[in-house]
């Protein structure tokens, strides 16, 4: 869990992609077909450079497992103590954080 020298909260990736999945801009079928009817030729490359919508394949696979584990915990999965790393435990506290903070505002 290690950040760059300098870096703040905000640079986290795993904090942007819970922003951006809270916020509800994860690119689906819709998004992608009216991008590529807009860029016609450009899609692939808008695509890529896109920082309105995240691509699903673009979260990384561990923010995908904490968000699967909150989902679990919010369906009242029986998660004892010892189950989880500290480390994960303390993840999915900042997951929680940030998504319920998102339903609230």
């Amino acid at each position: 869990m290690s950040q760059a020298p300098g870096a703040g909260p905000g640079d986290w990736p795993l904090l942007k992609e819970l922003q951006m999945l809270a916020g509800g801009r994860l690119c689906g079928p819709e998004e992608r077909q009216r991008c590529r009817t807009e860029s016609g030729g450009f899609a692939d490359w808008a695509c890529a450079a896109c920082t309105e919508r995240l691509r699903p394949e673009a979260v990384s696979p561990w923010t995908w497992h904490l968000v699967f584990l909150y989902q679990l915990s919010r369906a009242g999965y029986p998660f004892q103590a010892n189950d989880l790393s500290l480390e994960t435990w303390l993840l999915l506290g900042t997951v929680r954080r940030v998504l319920e903070g998102a339903q609230r505002g």
